[in-house]
Order: structure tokens, then C-alpha cells, then sequence
């Protein structure tokens, strides 16, 4: 018993250390830029926020940045369900920190992005997409008025009890920002 133990453990150590075996050429013709670099453990891509993403997922993308923050003394807080958010209060204030260049370089590729569609600057729809929002939320009861071209809260918005219903907010902003014109 003790001859067959040694021998996987050496086998195993001889594994390990021998050199990787010789490949075969591929049998697809491959492109290789000569330039390129090998794949290594590169930051994961910042998350993207899509127009059906809810406001908990969206908290939850945040949190990678927010541990880094944390990571660089920006100040944070737990809230609920152990999460991370920024903290605003004391001398401090983290939201005004977290933008800061150095904080920027540091953290910034892990804070979440809009979708192109989302993205006023990269959506070449974007007024129309969020005219048809306002409308589909007018239709479904929310009080918006057109005032000088613009989409502002009607009359009864800051006194109706009524809470948001983020299922149909969520509804309209995937049906207006669908990525097509019109």
C-alpha cells in the first residue's frame, strides 16, 4: 500500500514538473497578430446596465466598485444585506471622493456603465427613445407634463401616495430604449 502511494505521489510531482507537451498544428488556419499580447489575468469588464436592469441589480453591479473604493479609504458604509454603499456624512463625503481623478484611475473601470442604448451620448436615438418613455409611463398613470418641450412631474407628483412601480418604469424604459429609431 505504501509502495502504490508513493508512487501516484511521484507520479504526480514528475507531472508537475515536466515540460508542457508539444502541440499540434491546428488543423483551421489561424490569424496571429504579431503584436499581440498573451492573455493574462486582465480586470474583469465593468458591468453594464441594461434598460430592464432593476435598481437591486443594479446595487449589486456596484459592488466591485464600491469594495474597491473601500479599498483606497473612500468612505463607505453597510446597509442592508451586508452590501456596500458610499457614505456621504462626516468630513469626507465618499460620492464626491469616488469621482475624483486619482480614485478615477484607481476603481473607475469597475464602476457600472449605461448601455449604448441608454447613453444619451452614444445613443443617436436617445430624445426619441425618451419621448416614448414619458409617454408609456403617461399611459400608465404616472402624472408628466410637456412644459416647453421638456418632460417635468405634473401637478399631483409631489403630493400623490401612490409609490413608484419600478416593474412598469422598467417596462417603459425597455420598450422606449430598444436600440431602434423611433
Amino acid at each position: 500500500m505504501r509502495t502504490r502511494l508513493a508512487l501516484t505521489l511521484a507520479t504526480l510531482v514528475l507531472a508537475g514538473c515536466s515540460s508542457p507537451a508539444k502541440q499540434a498544428p491546428p488543423e483551421v488556419a489561424t490569424l496571429e497578430s504579431p503584436g499581440s499580447a498573451p492573455p493574462s489575468a486582465a480586470s474583469p469588464a465593468a458591468p453594464v446596465i441594461r434598460p430592464d436592469s432593476t435598481a437591486a441589480e443594479v446595487f449589486r453591479m456596484q459592488q466591485p466598485w464600491f469594495r474597491c473604493l473601500k479599498g483606497h479609504d473612500v468612505p463607505t458604509r453597510v446597509v442592508e444585506g451586508g452590501l456596500l454603499d458610499l457614505d456621504a456624512s462626516g468630513t469626507v463625503n465618499g460620492r464626491i471622493r469616488s469621482a475624483e481623478p486619482d480614485m478615477e484611475k484607481a476603481c473607475g473601470g469597475l464602476r457600472p456603465v449605461l448601455a449604448p442604448e441608454l447613453d444619451e451620448d452614444r445613443n443617436p436615438y436617445w430624445a426619441d427613445d425618451d419621448e416614448n418613455y414619458h409617454k408609456c409611463l403617461v399611459e400608465a398613470g404616472y402624472d408628466f407634463v410637456k412644459k416647453d418641450g421638456e418632460w417635468v412631474p405634473g401637478p399631483s407628483w409631489y403630493t400623490d401616495s401612490k409609490p413608484p412601480n419600478e416593474s412598469v418604469e422598467l417596462g417603459c424604459q425597455a420598450k422606449a430604449f430598444d436600440g431602434r429609431k423611433g
